[in-house]
């Protein structure tokens, strides 16, 4: 704990100083006639309840001069405002995530774990906006944008529930079969990015897009160009492919690592299901480094024990005054 005006508590030194000097030098300038001589007076003196009372009188001006310096001493501290600094390195809580699933077939089970992963993830969201957009043929976004958390985890559970077959058929469908072809990539992946908002602010924006990469028809965009339009909007991609075993395996997985390297995003493959959770927990540590601030020095007020201490001061020195009136 510091001080934030420690020249207050510097500056009443000399102020104190001076009182001390003024009051002596008036004690000794006072006249040698102020005193009355009055005769037998020890008589009075020596009698016990005088004695007693004396000593009382001492007893509470000495109370009194001790509870007046420290109350004074203690206003001064408030005066110079005690304080506490810290360093924190807050998060700025401007990300947006947009989850970009691919609901064909084959990927049923990699889409129930990246689902059930964020579920548990956005209890502890702080600010972070979420969406889902799932695609086939055709793309649908399931919700957009938001950081209302009950409403995520409702909305991620029904899709979720609706893939491994305990659900409705058209919370994870409907939409997505509206084109001709299967898991046309570059399709989902373009309507992905368009799901972002608030292009005119500074924001961390990324697509986590899981797909097998196994096209099956002629999309309007290529993987290329949604990856191009992904890097103009300054989104970076983070891409789950359960395809291959090892990066590179084919030229569909060489591709696809080189477009989501493309937007500074990263590339995963799946060795096995297990693997989901990890990738997701990589992903969401990855952007949660890119928002962090510079470390910041907090200075915070803390006058609670001295303003206790001080009405604590003024109550003994009321009542010390209370009793020399008796």
């Amino acid at each position: 704990m510091g001080l934030a005006n420690a020249w207050i508590l510097i500056g009443l030194v000399p102020v104190v100083v001076a009182i001390i000097v003024v009051s002596r030098l008036a004690r000794r300038r006072r006249p040698s006639d102020a005193a009355v001589p009055v005769a037998h007076t020890g008589r009075l003196t020596r009698l016990p309840g005088f004695m007693a009372a004396l000593s009382r009188m001492r007893a509470l001006s000495i109370a009194a001069i001790v509870l007046v310096s420290l109350l004074g001493a203690t206003a001064a501290v408030l005066a110079a405002r005690p304080v506490v600094t810290s360093t924190e390195k807050p998060a700025t809580f401007t990300r947006d995530v947009v989850l970009c699933l691919d609901v064909s077939g084959s990927m049923t089970d990699v889409d129930i774990d990246v689902l059930a992963r964020f579920t548990e993830l956005s209890e502890g969201f702080e600010g972070e906006r979420l969406a889902l957009v799932i695609f086939n043929s055709s793309a649908a976004q399931v919700f957009p944008l938001t950081d209302d958390y009950d409403y995520i985890a409702e909305q991620l559970e029904a899709v979720r529930s609706s893939l491994d077959g305990t659900g409705t058929f058209s919370d994870a469908f409907g939409g997505t079969l509206t084109g001709e072809g299967a898991s046309l990539i570059g399709d989902g992946l373009a309507s992905c990015v368009l799901t972002f908002d608030r292009t005119d602010e500074e924001r961390s924006r990324s697509v986590v897009l899981a797909t097998d990469n196994d096209i099956n028809g002629t999309p309007i965009m290529t993987l290329d160009e949604a990856g191009a339009f992904a890097k103009s909007r300054d989104v970076r991609v983070y891409g789950i492919d359960p395809s291959v075993s090892n990066p590179g395996d084919s030229e569909d997985s060489a591709e696809f690592q080189r477009v989501v390297d493309s937007t500074d995003g990263d590339y995963f493959v799946l060795e096995s299901a297990d693997t989901v959770p990890a990738i997701v927990d990589s992903i969401e540590a990855t952007e949660a480094a890119l928002v962090d601030d510079e470390p910041q020095l907090l200075v915070t007020d803390q006058p609670t024990i001295f303003a206790i201490l001080a009405l604590a001061l003024l109550g003994a020195l009321l009542i010390v005054v209370w009793r020399a009136r008796l």
